[in-house]
């Protein structure tokens, strides 16, 4: 058997983000435990469903929820799924697997680009800038800002592989005419208007494809626009922190290990209001609560408890009226480690290690840092090309520069995965996915001191 050694040298740390109140309201958005009701749309959200959207890119990534979880006949493959709708996408319930694979999500773009273009897409252009990559599964290209975009939202586990090359359309929205590529999971809108990472913007596949569906359903209401944040390169020292808007956070900066308080001002009086922080690295995380606006337009009280896991640079948290749109925007800088910082989980166990499906790992699920795990998975089609991505503890997604081939048994070439000294400790999971049969193996291992 062939060897396809892949080394993952880049890999982001995982963010432990704690976005925590001062205040009652936040006590009681905490209260729900599992579930959480969305104001905006009047539906609640639950159990997996929620963990899920709150761990990749909440209402930046997957917008609002506009169903309530339904049992639903699955248009792939003919089996019945518990799904829920959201603006951006659809989840579906999958019990037989182990978590963050329990969650999977719906093939959104396929279903949209068959309907709108059943002949292909008018005037497709494929990318040649210099970071362009062919994906052979499909034969399409993806470069510049959306391949760029592609690798730090999730890649193959959350956009899928591209089924278009680039083309503009109008957009059912507003009527403008957008550059546009359309992902298996997602269709990219490039909007040079905005700065980054905001340039680029997820059409509302959910919204599309609910009211194609259930046209009787209750209207999804309107998806906040992105903040515009433009970043700056960080320095050791508190500067070149951009001015913020509408929002008092105190203090500035500090190392690794400070509390960071914010205020936000401009707010309609009892309206909710969305909060969601922008790391140095441009990802979006949305907080698992709202706060409500006070008599005089404030919200305050709300709190981010950094530790060593932050990565130093510049950061901004961005607040948003629920039916104003109103935004307060604010600043700070993480300067470099702090004797603060809170250490890393010291468990020196191996135990709590899920069971892989169809998946070999060497030398053993469970090993000290620095180790160099090798994967062989099972169960696809003999010659399919097989997508590639690492979950980490924190459960963001990293998808994998590359693809191998299943042989004629139907087995993988082997995938080598070297871990770093400044990996996250914890169980990790490392996916391989048929492009044709979409057939999964899944592996868990845990990294311990």
């Amino acid at each position: 058997m062939t060897r396809y050694k892949a080394r993952f040298l880049s890999l982001l740390a995982a963010l432990l983000l704690m976005l925590t109140s001062f205040g009652p309201a936040a006590h009681s958005s905490y209260a729900q435990g599992a579930s959480r009701t969305f104001p905006e749309t009047g539906k609640t959200v639950s159990g997996s469903f929620l963990q899920y959207w709150t761990a990749h890119g909440g209402l930046a990534q997957q917008g609002y929820p506009i169903s309530d979880s339904m049992p639903e006949v699955s248009d792939t493959n003919g089996k019945t799924y518990v799904v829920q709708y959201f603006e951006r996408a659809v989840f579906e319930a999958h019990p037989e697997n182990v978590a963050p694979n329990d969650v999977l999500l719906s093939l959104l773009g396929v279903f949209r680009y068959k309907q709108k273009y059943p002949n292909g897409a008018p005037g497709p252009l494929p990318n040649a800038e210099a970071n362009s990559h062919l994906f052979v599964e499909t034969g399409k290209h993806a470069g510049g800002l959306f391949l760029t975009y592609w690798q730090t939202h999730g890649a193959l586990a959350q956009q899928g592989f591209p089924i278009s090359e680039e083309f503009t359309e109008v957009s059912d929205l507003n009527g403008k005419p957008y550059k546009v590529q359309y992902f298996e999971r997602a269709v990219f809108e490039l909007h040079p208007e905005n700065p980054a990472p905001y340039n680029v913007l997820l059409s509302q596949l959910g919204r599309f494809r609910y009211n194609a569906k259930y046209p009787g359903g209750p209207k999804p209401g309107n998806t906040p626009a992105p903040p515009q944040n433009t970043p700056v390169p960080p320095s050791d020292a508190c500067s070149g922190i951009p001015g913020s808007q509408n929002t008092t956070i105190t203090p500035m900066c500090g190392p690794q290990g400070t509390d960071f308080a914010f205020e936000g001002r401009g707010f309609q009086p009892g309206e909710d209001v969305g909060i969601y922080v922008t790391e140095p690295s441009q990802a979006v995380f949305g907080a698992p609560f709202q706060e409500t606006a006070d008599s005089a337009g404030t919200v305050s009280g709300i709190g981010l408890q950094s530790d060593r896991t932050f990565d130093p640079g510049i950061w901004a948290v961005t607040m948003e009226g629920t039916t104003t749109h109103n935004k307060a925007i604010g600043y700070f800088k993480i300067t470099g480690p702090g004797p603060g910082a809170t250490p890393n989980p010291g468990d020196t166990s191996c135990g709590n290690v899920p069971a892989s499906q169809n998946m070999q790992i060497l030398p053993s699920n469970c090993a000290q840092v620095g180790t160099q795990f090798i994967f062989n998975g099972r169960g696809f089609q003999p010659g399919e090309s097989i997508g590639v991505y690492v979950t980490a503890p924190d459960q963001s997604v990293f998808g994998a520069p590359f693809q191998t081939t299943a042989n004629s048994s139907g087995g993988t070439n082997l995938v080598t995965f070297s871990t770093q000294p400044n990996f996250p400790l914890g169980v990790w999971a490392i996916t391989m996915e048929g492009t044709t049969s979409h057939s999964k193996a899944i592996g868990y291992f845990k990294l311990i001191p």
